[in-house]
């Protein structure tokens, strides 16, 4: 079974949707800012989401949102999980869909969760509502969610398509995290109707609650 150390509204929420999407079985660790010493003998660097997974031959420890949705789909993708199979574009996508789903997965932590947090950082340690790197990234958000934007103009449902993936819930995650941080930013209406769909999906809810 995967252990999840979990701050709520943190990035491992993403790991929780996950295991909520796969309906699999997992146990939570919660907690709060700053962290136990105790999760520091987990992970030194302290750091959430963190997960083991005694499912292993030997226990494994990953401590990378990212990385973590594609160790668990990955792994089970091998093992012929048709839901891991569905959350990882298919065992055998086209060159360009595979693309696009890495490249919407690494958006959703690069260019939208990234941002917000270096806002909602800069404002607990500088006490500054605005600055010029508060302002830059506010910027650089508009722009991101402007391409976004015109990215599910064409009605898709999901960001690689019609199949919901982990980059849906990479992405979603951000969306998340500006509601939580109060960042000001407003969502073009492609992305705000796509949050929506996000959260409308039972294992989101189920997510929702489980923190």
């Amino acid at each position: 079974m995967i252990t999840i150390y979990h701050v709520p509204n943190s990035r491992s929420q993403r790991i929780v949707w996950l295991m909520e999407e796969m309906e699999e079985p997992y146990r939570l660790e919660t907690f709060g800012i700053p962290v136990p010493d105790s999760f520091l003998e987990v992970n030194p660097l302290g750091s959430v989401p963190t997960i083991v997974d005694d499912d292993a031959d030997e226990p494994i420890t990953m401590f990378e949102s990212i990385g973590i949705l594609l160790y668990i789909t990955g792994r089970r993708l091998v093992a012929g999980d048709e839901k891991a199979t569905a959350l990882a574009v298919g065992p055998r996508p086209s060159a360009e869909h595979y693309a696009a789903h890495l490249q919407m997965l690494h958006f959703g932590e690069a260019d939208l969760a990234t941002p917000i947090g270096t806002i909602f950082r800069t404002r607990v340690f500088t006490g500054e509502q605005t600055n010029n790197t508060i302002a830059d990234q506010l910027g650089q958000l508009d722009k991101r969610l402007a391409y976004l934007d015109n990215y599910l103009a064409d009605g898709r449902q999901w960001v690689t398509g019609d199949r919901f993936t982990i980059a849906d819930i990479s992405i979603g995650y951000a969306f998340l995290l500006a509601e939580f941080t109060k960042s000001e930013i407003t969502l073009p209406p492609h992305v705000a109707a796509y949050w929506q769909r996000l959260q409308a999906r039972p294992a989101y809810k189920r997510a929702q609650a489980a923190a």
